[in-house]
């Protein structure tokens, strides 16, 4: 009886009603959805035992740069046979190839690991077996693993495929197993897995310097982290005590170091502060609806002291008066829930289109089961919190009093208006913290646009290919050059294509990585000497492909290619400026190459460019480029600057490579504005979101506001007629209540502005070129909720200025 008289209340309540559930479903879907990110990339465990013992071993070199370094072979070997606080290591290196024939050949990215890998993350195949560390030599190193979404799609699940030989890269490959689906966990990217093989060279000690691969390992139960950490760093100085002094010095300068940290923790590395500042926000926006809710609930309560009192005179008990309310509590919860739930699932299917440009290596974010047992405990939780607020309300009200019109029912109802006023002043606060995060990210976000990136991106196209691969082994240099001018030449007969140039990685990319490059003149063992710089190697009309100018010297031409070492080089406006300040840097020359070369050829620097941010738009490092000419190089990206849109230039690029080598594929494709655009993509991601939690809070507050002040008016129609009767003006009335509204949110500004200050140094690290306390954000976003608090409080004014004072007072 109770349910239905609850939805037959709601339903004659359809305003309230809709209210009440459009702020959960916001509420719970915000928090729902960053909760479910935040638990998918950070929080969930890895599907193997004991994953938070997975580690990721890596050198760094912090003085210079070079955060997370490679591994090389000996090492691995090392802490395998020394280090007993490791369960077991395993290298990992990224393999790329071509597969598929002819006009079907796409890039495939798979991984060779060491046969130890399986073991350290304690998996058992699919289909088939695993390698043997036996397998991990060359000339046995021609097995395959599969990952189990690889064999879905490419083999439709066929469970004879172990035997198969496939071909990637123009090689043979047996099929020996399918690795499960929880492997993936581990990247995403990856579709097969190879032997890492090593040759005997390799795994000398002199070759302990030479980075080779990722190392991952697993530390034995019980053991913390920072002791295995200190395990493995007493064998690196061992060894680093027979190191030859020029590889001390490096080390010594780069203030080498070797890092322990857990694999899911270095994958969602670039996200983390960012997801925990969102659910930051989403918790103020729950908690912002939250009192939002029980304002509006705490109104209605009031509202039916007349209806509540009349059931208590006819012999009701305050069960039977509470329940219908905690009954209606739960109803609009939980449709609040389900339609948050709905809202999440969508959402999550948007954000998952933008996770794997941000971290690759996880799989896509669902809705789990832990996140769902969360999401409804906070929705029961949330409807005895709406319901138990007005219950009490009830209690301490004298309802018999309210059929008498006595004045303690008046006073109740003036106590239920002070604390409606108060949740306004808390929602007003609450929405000022989330709307300067938003704010202060928004100007960050358009001061990076606002960058000169130094190169002009408009109408450039890109794209990257790998060919000649199956028969690389009997290439020379010379056929590699041939194939590859052929390929640019034929690139050059695109309708459109006005300059064209490549480079032998990405022409952006998010990693720095610097090396020492000694000039003339620079002193052993003085590093202060030493040029410390990027080092990028590009073809002659590079610089003028991409819109980088040149503003001294000379470009590269086609003689520079023909020698080798390198004899020209080409420095940017950082490196001129800081390595040759107040003169001219054409001429200079560089201490390495042949010491038997005459002085006039040494490798020396040809022409200055301007600096180009192509490290991303937020580099404020002015690190320092050297490019030199690219070699005969099989792989290498394309630069086309053109006339045409890059969906009419992709196709003919294709075609045109294709009648060069047919095997070889065109990826990575695209217009350089769209990669640019994608280095943004976390930035905006974040942006977004909080600027829709902030939207979300200021209109809850403007809401708020305007309940409590239309709620206020509706109970105070005697005393706003009796205002009337005895003189006071429409304007003084509107002046009374807009006062009212006014006062609140002033109230809710200064708290929020206590909150803010504190809370927005936490986003230091997601800013560009703008201080937390940014004067105009905190100035913009006040002004904005006062604003927004005049105009809720507008209408509630103009209602009670035209209370008839007479039929006031006739109604009461």
């Amino acid at each position: 009886m109770d349910f239905r008289f609850s939805v037959r209340s709601l339903r004659r309540a359809a305003g309230f009603s809709a209210a009440v559930i459009i702020t959960l479903t916001l509420c719970i879907g915000a928090n729902t959805t960053i909760m479910s990110v935040l638990y998918g990339l950070i929080l969930k465990p890895m599907p193997f035992r004991d994953s938070g013992q997975l580690v990721q071993v890596y050198n760094s070199l912090p003085k210079t740069n070079r955060l997370r370094e490679r591994v090389s072979i000996p090492q691995y070997l090392d802490y395998k046979a020394n280090a007993d606080l490791f369960a077991g290591f395993a290298l990992w290196a990224t393999w790329t190839f071509n597969i598929g024939e002819d006009a079907d050949t796409e890039r495939g990215i798979g991984a060779r690991v060491t046969a130890d890998y399986f073991e350290m993350l304690g998996v058992t195949p699919l289909l088939g077996r695993f390698y043997t560390m036996d397998e991990c030599t060359p000339g046995k190193d021609d097995v395959l693993v599969l990952t189990e979404n690889f064999w879905e799609r490419k083999f439709n699940a066929d469970p004879t495929v172990i035997g198969r030989i496939i071909r990637l890269g123009g090689q043979p490959f047996t099929i020996i197993g399918v690795a499960p689906r929880s492997l993936e966990a581990f990247n995403s990217d990856t579709t097969v897995l190879k032997p890492f093989e090593w040759s005997p060279v390799q795994a000398t000690p002199r070759a302990r310097w030479s980075p080779t691969a990722t190392l991952y390992a697993r530390i034995k139960p019980g053991v913390a982290h920072s002791t295995a950490q200190a395990q493995v760093l007493t064998l690196e100085r061992r060894a680093q005590e027979t190191a030859p002094p020029a590889m001390k010095e490096v080390l010594d300068r780069g203030g080498f170091r070797l890092g322990v940290v857990q694999v899911r923790t270095e994958q969602t590395r670039s996200v983390r502060t960012s997801l925990l500042m969102l659910q930051g926000g989403a918790f103020l926006v729950l908690l912002l609806g939250c009192v939002n809710v029980a304002n509006l609930m705490l109104a209605r309560a009031n509202a039916r002291k007349m209806e509540l009192a009349v059931r208590q005179a006819l012999g009701a008990g305050l069960g039977a008066l509470v329940r219908p309310m905690v009954i209606e509590g739960l109803l609009v919860a939980t449709a609040g829930a389900t339609l948050g739930l709905g809202l999440a699932w969508g959402s999550l299917r948007i954000i998952n289109r933008y996770t794997t440009a941000i971290v690759r290596e996880v799989a896509p974010i669902a809705l789990d089961g832990t996140v769902l047992t969360v999401t409804l405990l906070s929705a029961v939780t949330v409807a005895l919190l709406i319901a138990l607020l007005p219950a009490l309300a009830i209690w301490r009200t004298n309802l018999a009093h309210s059929l008498q019109g006595g004045n303690r029912g008046a006073l109740a109802g003036s106590r239920t208006r002070t604390a409606s006023g108060w949740l306004v002043v808390a929602q007003v606060a609450l929405a000022l913290v989330l709307l300067i995060g938003a704010g202060l990210l928004m100007r960050s976000f358009s001061r990076v646009l606002n960058v000169n990136p130094g190169f002009d991106a408009a109408r450039v196209v890109q794209g990257r290919t790998v060919f000649g691969v199956p028969g690389m082994k009997g290439m020379t240099a010379e056929g590699i050059k041939t194939t590859q001018d052929l390929i640019l030449a034929r690139m050059r007969e695109i309708p459109g294509v006005e300059k064209i140039g490549c480079i032998s990685g990405f022409p952006l990319s998010p990693t720095i990585s610097l090396t020492n490059i000694p000039l003339r003149g620079s002193i052993p063992g003085q590093p202060e000497t030493h040029a410390t710089a990027a080092g990028l190697n590009v073809s002659p009309g590079f610089f003028e492909a991409m819109g980088i100018r040149l503003l001294e010297g000379r470009d590269f031409n086609e003689t520079d290619a023909t020698f080798w070492p390198r004899r020209a080089y080409i420095i940017d406006e950082n490196f001129a400026r800081k390595y040759f300040p107040g003169r001219s840097a054409i001429g200079e020359a560089f201490a390495f190459g042949d010491p038997k070369l005459p002085s006039d050829q040494w490798p020396r620097i040809v022409g200055v460019v301007a600096s180009a941010k192509l490290f991303g738009l937020e580099d404020n490092s002015e690190t320092p480029v050297g490019f030199s000419v690219m070699g005969p190089s099989a792989g290498f990206s394309m630069v086309l600057r053109t006339s045409r849109p890059a969906k009419e230039i992709i196709p003919q690029m294709r075609a045109k490579l294709r009648s060069v080598d047919p095997s070889a594929p065109l990826y990575h494709e695209g217009s350089l504005e769209e990669d640019l655009d994608n280095m943004l993509s976390n930035r905006r991601g974040v942006m977004w979101l909080l600027g829709a939690f902030a939207g979300i809070a200021l209109l809850l507050s403007a809401v708020g506001i305007y309940g409590m002040l239309a709620y206020d008016v509706a109970q105070r129609t005697r005393e706003i007629g009796i205002r009337g009767a005895i003189g006071a003006s429409r304007g003084q009335i509107v002046g009374l209540i807009l006062k009212q509204g006014l006062w609140k949110t002033g109230a809710g500004v200064l708290i929020g502005l206590g909150g803010a200050f504190y809370l927005s140094r936490y986003l230091g690290s997601l800013l560009f070129e703008v201080k937390p306390t940014d004067p105009l954000v905190f100035a913009a976003v006040c002004a904005l909720l006062l604003v927004v608090s005049f105009l809720a409080s507008w209408l509630p004014a103009r209602r009670a200025a035209k209370v008839d004072p007479m039929v006031a007072l006739r109604a009461e």
